[in-house]
């Protein structure tokens, strides 16, 4: 309604915004509320420059009036008390659940910390273009700035057992079960029905009566007609008003299956995993099952370690416990470290090589911090070197034929890179650069022998003592000089 101009009162029908829905929804007469003080001025936030500025919305309990079932209502007190708890649950903040969204991460807002009992919000990473969603604690970090978060983890192992558990709660006994509960929800729907025709049926024989003493009623005694007008008109608003709330249960109320419903219903429920993984199912529709049967995940990293306490709680308050695994960054985090080392350091001091460790380790049941089956033959080599499980061993290389050994003044590359106390790769840089002289097998051509007499092994020497990038800086100063000397 205008509430100035010339037309002031009147009721003028607008194109709804967002801003406008929310507001009626938030409005407690849209349940037949009547409040006072909904919204009072903070004299902390007021402008003075600007007298309307400064309001707050208060609580419930923050009213100064609140009268129930005193104005028409579009909807019942329980169905606007549940709209505000949606509302409050959608809201984009940590304290919230959050709204639905299309992310691949399967128990995003219900996931909780346990240590600090806090909401974990979502973050990606992006690697090998591809993005990966993590749960992480940092509420201390934003709100405190701390260093570190409280807790971190990839979500692929909590998402993987949350599912596994919801899939087994979803078996085809309890699909049966939902649709006894849904036959008991029909027979009481039924009994309402028949109550809400008795009074239908009531209102429209109040009304009806109303109408026929209307009618025969004299014309002349005006004051007993118009009493009893007005009595047919009340009879027929109630009438009307009933027969709008029936309307409103009658939406509101679970929709009656059909048989063929309850078949197709019954026959899904046998392939619950394969309409689960099936791709007309979103990623949005997954996280609905997953928050219409579990109320919170806690999930607790044991130290720095792998290991991972997951429990969910679920809608009825029952709560199931079990324990994940998590990608690390370290091997060194690892709970099963120390046995790892030890059994590394057996397996070395027997002469095993690396390969063939990884081969044990793998075996045994020995997996890498970032997950996967099979510690690499390299990473086992670097942990033989940091265990010094590599000394007093012999390089032992593919044996040359016969007649094919070094020279004296020839190596190996694997050789002369030890004697000059340096990497393999350098050597072949320096080879392509022309600093030494390489020849190539006969029967195995891929193998380089190099040439070093101890001449030549002194000036490789005193080249590896160079610091780094001395041969770039040597020639970008004897080029700077060049151009000096040719500037007139």
């Amino acid at each position: 309604r205008l509430r100035e101009g010339p037309d002031k009162g009147t009721l003028e029908w607008r194109r709804p915004n967002r801003m406008t829905l929310q507001t009626l929804l938030h409005n407690p007469a849209y349940a037949g509320i009547y409040a006072y003080g909904r919204r009072r001025v903070d004299s902390r936030r007021q402008d003075p420059t600007r007298p309307g500025t400064g309001r707050v919305v208060r609580s419930r309990d923050g009213w100064h009036v609140m009268i129930p079932n005193v104005l028409p209502a579009y909807i019942t007190i329980a169905q606007f008390e549940a709209n505000e708890a949606k509302l409050a649950s959608n809201r984009a903040v940590a304290e919230a659940m959050g709204s639905v969204r299309g992310g691949p991460a399967l128990a995003t807002g219900l996931v909780f910390c346990g240590r600090c009992n806090r909401r974990m919000t979502m973050r990606y990473h992006t690697q090998h273009s591809k993005a990966l969603p993590e749960y992480v604690c940092c509420r201390d970090a934003t709100n405190y700035g701390a260093q570190k978060n409280c807790q971190l983890l990839n979500s692929a192992c909590v998402d993987a057992f949350v599912e596994q558990q919801l899939l087994a709660a979803l078996t085809p006994a309890a699909v049966e079960v939902s649709l006894h509960a849904a036959d008991q929800v029909l027979a009481e729907r039924a009994e309402l029905e028949r109550l809400w025709s008795l009074r239908l049926e009531r209102a429209a024989q109040t009304a009806d009566r109303a109408r026929r003493s209307h009618h025969l009623a004299e014309p002349e005694n005006r004051l007993v007609v118009r009493q009893l007008e007005k009595e047919w008109e009340d009879a027929l608003a109630a009438q009307q008003r009933l027969q709008e709330e029936y309307d409103r249960f009658t939406r509101s109320s679970p929709r009656t299956l059909t048989s063929a419903e309850r078949e197709t219903i019954t026959a899904l429920a046998g392939d619950i995993e394969g309409l689960w993984h099936a791709q007309s199912t979103t990623p949005a529709d997954r996280k609905e099952v997953v928050r219409a049967v579990v109320d919170k995940v806690v999930v607790t990293v044991l130290g720095t370690s792998e290991r991972v306490q997951v429990a969910i709680v679920w809608a009825g308050g029952t709560t199931t416990m079990g324990e994940v695994v998590r990608p690390v960054q370290r091997l060194q985090q690892l709970s099963y470290y120390p046995q790892l080392t030890t059994r590394i350091r057996e397996l070395a001091g027997q002469g095993i090589g690396a390969s063939r460790i990884a081969d044990h380790l793998e075996a045994e049941g020995f997996r890498p911090a970032k997950g996967g089956k099979r510690i690499s033959a390299a990473t086992v080599h670097d942990l033989m070197r940091r265990l010094d499980c590599l000394a007093g061993r012999v390089h032992r290389h593919r044996p040359a034929p016969p007649g094919e050994e070094p020279d004296p003044d020839e190596w190996w590359l694997k050789h002369l890179a030890a004697e000059l106390d340096m990497t393999t790769s350098t050597l072949y840089a320096w080879i392509n650069r022309g600093w030494i002289t390489v020849r190539r097998e006969s029967c195995w051509p891929h193998r380089l022998i190099a040439h070093a007499d101890q001449r030549e092994l002194a000036e490789l020497r005193e080249r590896r003592t160079r610091p780094p990038g001395w041969y770039s800086r040597r020639i970008w100063t004897d080029t700077a000089g060049t151009a000096e000397q040719q500037t007139p």
